[in-house]
Order: C-alpha cells, then structure tokens, then sequence
C-alpha cells in the first residue's frame, strides 16, 4: 500500500489561500488499494497540507465518517514519508503506528487487531527488522500464539497456547537448529528439526488467484440489494485451513448484516483447496484471516 501511495498522482486544490500566509490544502482521489481514480469512482478521500515544515497527508473514507490514515511526508508529491505514521481500522481504533525517516521505517512500529489487541511489535533499523514479536488469539481473546525474532542472535522462539491457557507446543532455534516440544496428557515429546521455515496458508495462485475468483464469485452489490446506509464495510470472515487444504470453522468477525457476512461465507465455501501453512518443514493446521469491503454509495 505504501509504495503504491508513493506513485499517487496528486489531484490538488487551493482551498485555503484566502487569508495571506495560509497553507494549501491539496486533495487526493484514492480506490481502496489507495491508487488515484476518478473523483466519481473514489472510495478514498486524501487530503494534505503543510504543517511546521512537513506534509501531513490524511486519509478518510470518501463520506469523511472514517478515519483511515495520518502519516507525514516530504512534500506534496508524497515521494517520501517521513515521520509519524499511524493508520486506523474501520471502527476507528488504531491499526498500525510507527516512525519514517527519509523513507525507511525506524524504532517501534507496533500493530493492532480491530480490537486493540497488539498482534506485532517490531523495531527497526533503517528499514530491516532486529527484534520482533508478533501475537494471536483464541476466538474466547486468550493468547493463541506468542512468537519472537532476533536478526542479531539469529534465535526465534515460538509457544502455542490452548483455549484455556496452557502451552500447547513450545519450540527455540539457533539458526536453522531447533528443539520442538509438544505437551500431552502423557508427557512432554521432543523432536530436533532442522529448518525453522514457516509460510502462511495462501489461495492456489496467490493474491492474484484470490482476487480473481473474488471477481468470478462475489457480488459486490448485495448490501445495495438490500439498502443498507452508503459507508465503506470491511467485512472480515475468520476460518481454519487443514493439512490437506480443506477449509472449516467459517466465523464471521463483523456483524454488519445486510448479506454482506453471508456473501462472504457463501463465496468462501465454494473455493478450491487452499495451500496449507507449513511450520518448520511440515505441513500444519491454521487459521486465516480474510477482509472483504463493500461500498454503498450514496
């Protein structure tokens, strides 16, 4: 989403040069990829201008009743960012927050769930990660993975954690070495493995299959249908991918109603077998995570 910000082409008007010495006020037309449209198909609404020697760009939905994004820039041309940057959920809870200097993330950035629960806190140095947490959650908001990266020491400690608390699994490496445990009823199993790989369920083609069978699949007019209020909606829908790719346990997270948590299930359910998670070598259960929006214009 950054990079694609960066090549913005600026739609801009003058709004506040009436009084002398007053900042320009610079308005971008944004789709929800936050790529420049036609004003008439924008979903977006940027507006910056100049603040105590820097470019304060921010992002609202196009009714301006959500507030998506602040982060500050070089200039105008948005070519850099440079300084705070903090982007919300749709509820209005803060989503992401960090600091850029000359383009390159610096220090704490820090995430939150549309329920201000902390997922990742990374420190960086000149835009590469030294030291990173990230969290996740049982569906009941008790901690369901913890997990820990160290660049310098080259460690990673991971520990996953039952619904009611108690530690699952357990696993450290140094470098690609690593000592897994897995607590039972009948004890404590120890397995040596030899590559701390892990890579996330995906859709069979990537993100460009996924958008492809959104468009084959989804009806984007439903909450029209069936006239519901002219907002932005990010309907998010929570679901389990198995070992073999199948997909279970299919729980809406949103309860916008209007057929739009509906739709999403229904187009979920006729998708194809996803690639499953694969964590140190093998193939696992996992959960994924998946937001759709809906515009309703006015």
């Amino acid at each position: 989403m950054i990079r694609q910000i960066l090549l913005l082409y600026i739609f801009f008007v003058s709004i506040c040069s009436i009084a002398k010495g007053q900042s320009k006020k610079y308005i971008y037309y944004l789709d929800d990829n936050f790529r420049t449209v036609k004003k008439s198909k924008a979903v977006i609404l940027g507006e910056g201008s100049n603040e105590n020697g820097a470019f304060k760009l921010t992002c609202f939905s196009i009714n301006r009743d959500k507030l998506l994004l602040i982060a500050y820039c070089t200039d105008s041309t948005l070519s850099q960012f440079n300084g705070l940057y903090t982007s919300f959920h749709l509820n209005g809870s803060k989503a992401e927050e960090g600091n850029y200097k000359n383009e390159s993330k610096e220090g704490t950035w820090q995430k939150w769930d549309s329920l201000q629960r902390k997922v990742d806190s990374t420190i960086y140095l000149k835009d590469q990660p030294i030291l990173s947490t990230t969290f996740s959650y049982h569906k009941n908001g008790s901690l369901y993975h913890y997990s820990s990266k160290d660049s310098l020491l080259d460690t990673y400690s991971s520990i996953y954690y039952t619904n009611e608390g108690a530690k699952s699994s357990e696993a450290f490496f140094k470098g690609q070495n690593g000592t897994v445990k897995t607590f039972t009823e009948n004890g404590i199993l120890t397995d040596s493995v030899f590559t701390r790989e892990e890579i996330e369920s995906d859709f069979p083609g990537g993100q460009k299959g996924w958008k492809a069978f959104l468009q084959r699949n989804l009806n984007p007019k439903v909450p029209v249908i069936q006239k519901a209020p002219p907002n932005t909606y990010q309907v998010v829908v929570r679901f389990i991918i198995q070992q073999d790719g199948s997909i279970g346990d299919i729980i809406p997270e949103t309860t916008y109603g209007f057929g739009m948590e509906e739709e999403v299930i229904r187009v979920i359910k006729k998708s194809p077998t996803w690639q499953p998670a694969v964590q140190y070598g093998r193939k696992v259960k996992s959960f994924k995570k998946i937001p759709i929006i809906f515009f309703v214009p006015e």
